[in-house]
């Protein structure tokens, strides 16, 4: 008896500004669409370092509707992290945010202050980071924290 996905892999369409892959979002209409919770525009995030620019993330695209699940993997130093920084707002000097749009609900959070900007993270969007033991009371739900 053969083992079939449960969820199959979304099929990418190339190509995205970068010439990287640009997933679908589940309602079929490629980039972005009125209903996206999160849709991410070509990001492209760079640090600034004495041996030149590194471009950590370079036109990421994708878009994640209310109450679907995604995992973001690939190999080691990818630039899964940075993504996830990038979203969060939370990348610090000496990179930035180069170009490309962040919609949250329909705001563009690289146009945020930094006011906004924290009145948004953890009471709309947050981050569980990589070592959840050290993020994550046990004696709470997930939920509640």
């Amino acid at each position: 008896m053969s083992a079939t996905p449960k969820f199959p892999s979304p099929t990418p369409k190339f190509p995205s500004p970068s010439g990287g892959p640009i997933f679908p979002s589940p309602s079929g209409g490629g980039q972005g669409g009125g209903s996206a919770l999160l849709n991410i525009e070509a990001l492209t995030t760079h640090f600034r370092t004495r041996s030149g620019l590194a471009r950590a993330v370079d036109g990421v695209s994708f878009a994640i509707q209310p109450g679907q699940i995604m995992g973001l993997v690939g190999e080691s130093g990818c630039g899964k992290s940075v993504t996830a920084l990038s979203i969060m707002r939370l990348i610090e000097h000496p990179g930035e945010i180069a170009s490309g749009r962040i919609l949250f609900e329909g705001k563009d959070l690289v146009t945020l202050d930094k006011e906004e900007m924290r009145a948004i993270r953890g009471a709309e969007i947050a981050m569980i980071f990589q070592e959840p033991m050290t993020s994550l009371n046990p004696v709470h739900t997930v939920g509640a924290q």
